[in-house]
């Protein structure tokens, strides 16, 4: 036979022969499993993946083999409602924020994160900031027993930062030593309520060391 490729398993010695028949010319090599698994999964032809309607100010997407979506926002707004334990701060000026969201399609976002950025034109250099507030560690954020949104479109992702900041705060994960002040976190609220928000880039936030690509890459 012409161009023929013949598999020849030895299930006694776990070994897997290849016969390759060409231009009349028969040779044999013998191959791993390994290989072989290799050498499929490199010929599978995967099915394209269509986004949809990404949302407003997206800066990162990302499909995972499980399904899973990966999204990262920029979030517009400078002003944010703020609850601290009984207390709301309407209004109080916020740095500008990045938000990453995983979830897996048409299912409840999985995990939270938000990050600070520094202003201007958003490159994958761009400076990152220390998280100033509570329940955020690292940059995921503790959304503690609420329950996030389905989202049956990818889109509707640029309303949720709204709503996670108004989940009530506590102290968890707070730190004084991550604002320049070193206040405690109600202190540090009632010092910048009547602030501007590009006041916290000369005054409040502390550099973290990282860059944006650090923040929107998936692990």
């Amino acid at each position: 036979m012409e161009n023929e490729i013949v598999l020849r398993f030895n299930p006694t010695f776990g070994t897997i022969k290849v016969q390759t028949h060409a231009g009349g010319i028969i040779s044999h090599k013998e191959i791993t499993n390994e290989t072989l698994v290799q050498c499929l999964q490199g010929s599978l032809r995967r099915p394209a993946f269509f986004s949809g309607l990404l949302p407003e100010n997206c800066v990162s997407f990302y499909a995972g083999e499980d399904d899973s979506r990966t999204i990262g926002i920029l979030h517009p707004a400078r002003r944010a409602n703020i609850t601290y334990y009984d207390t709301c701060y309407h209004d109080l000026p916020v740095p500008r924020l990045v938000f990453k969201f995983t979830l897996r399609q048409g299912l409840r976002v999985q995990t939270v994160e938000v990050g600070v950025v520094e202003e201007g034109r958003l490159k994958p250099d761009s400076k990152m900031y220390l998280w100033p507030f509570s329940n955020v560690s690292g940059y995921r954020m503790c959304i503690g027993s609420n329950i996030m949104p389905k989202c049956e479109s990818l889109h509707t992702l640029s309303s949720l930062p709204y709503h996670i900041l108004e989940i009530p705060n506590n102290n968890d994960h707070f730190q004084a030593k991550n604002n320049k002040l070193q206040m405690e976190c109600r202190d540090l609220l009632e010092y910048l309520k009547d602030k501007e928000p590009d006041y916290y880039y000369d005054k409040v936030l502390v550099p973290s060391g990282r860059k944006l690509m650090d923040f929107i890459k998936v692990d």
